[in-house]
C-alpha cells in the first residue's frame, strides 16, 4: 500500500502543481480586471477554486481505475493494494484541496482589502469561517472521488451497459453532498435540510457505501492488456 501512494503521489504532482497555480493565477487574474469595472459582491475563488476542486477529484477517481489499475497490477502490485493505496492517496488528495479553497479565500478576501473593502454581501472569511469551508468541502471532495472511481470500476468491469445501471448508486454521493452541503449565491458555504452534524454524517455514510460499490466492483476483475500500437 504505501508503494502504491508514494508512486502515485510522484505521478500525480506535476499534474496537480500546474491545477494549483493555474487556479491561484487564473482567479487572481480575473479578479483584479472585473473589480476594476464593478464591484462583485460575490466571491470569484469560492465559485471556481470550490467547484473545480470536486471536477478534478472526481477526475482522478476515474483514472485511477481506467489508467493506473493496469500500471500497477501489470507491475506486480495486488488488486487488493492497489486499492487501499489509492483510495488513501485520494483521501489525501481531498483534505489538502479542503484546505486550499478556505486557504484562498483568505488570500482573496485580503487581496480585495478584508472587512473594509469587501462589499457586504461577500462571504466574510475569518479563521472559523476557514473552518466551516474546510468542513463542508471536504466530504464534496471525499464524495466526487469515491463517485468518480465507483463508476469507472463499474464500467470497466461490466462495460458500458452493465456499468450503466451501477453508475446511479455511484453517483448517490455527489447528490448528497451538493444538496445537503453547497455554496450560497455569493460563494459562501450553506447547510441545507438538516443540521451540519446530520448533514455530514448522511454525506460520509453514502460515500462508505460508494467504496463499498467500489471495492466489490474491483476485486475480482480481470485486468484488461494494454491496446497494442
Amino acid at each position: 500500500m504505501t508503494t502504491v501512494l508514494t508512486t502515485l503521489l510522484r505521478m500525480y504532482r506535476p499534474t496537480l502543481l500546474w491545477f494549483a497555480g493555474f487556479l491561484v493565477v487564473g482567479v487572481t487574474v480575473i479578479d483584479a480586471v472585473v473589480g476594476r469595472f464593478a464591484e462583485q459582491p460575490f466571491s470569484l475563488w469560492m465559485f471556481v477554486a470550490g467547484s473545480a476542486v470536486k471536477y478534478w477529484l472526481g477526475v482522478v477517481g476515474v483514472t485511477l481505475v481506467a489508467v493506473n489499475l493496469r500500471q500497477f497490477v501489470a507491475a506486480g502490485i495486488t488488486r487488493r493494494d492497489f486499492i487501499a493505496g489509492g483510495l488513501l492517496f485520494g483521501v489525501l488528495l481531498a483534505v489538502a484541496f479542503a484546505l486550499f479553497v478556505p486557504v484562498g479565500h483568505g488570500f482573496e478576501y485580503a487581496l480585495r482589502g478584508g472587512a473594509d473593502g469587501v462589499p457586504t454581501d461577500y462571504p466574510q472569511w475569518s479563521p472559523g469561517v476557514a473552518v466551516s469551508e474546510f468542513g463542508h468541502i471536504l466530504p464534496s471532495c471525499l464524495a466526487y472521488l469515491v463517485a468518480g472511481a465507483a463508476a469507472s470500476a463499474g464500467f470497466y468491469r461490466f462495460g458500458a451497459w452493465g456499468g450503466l445501471p451501477l453508475l446511479v448508486p455511484a453517483l448517490v454521493p455527489v447528490a448528497a453532498s451538493e444538496g445537503l452541503l453547497g455554496l450560497g449565491d455569493n460563494g459562501e458555504v450553506l447547510t441545507r435540510f438538516l443540521p451540519y452534524s446530520a448533514a455530514l454524517a448522511v454525506c460520509l455514510l453514502v460515500t462508505v457505501l460508494g467504496v463499498v460499490l467500489y471495492h466489490r466492483e474491483l476485486r475480482h476483475v480481470a485486468i484488461r492488456s494494454a491496446p497494442m500500437g
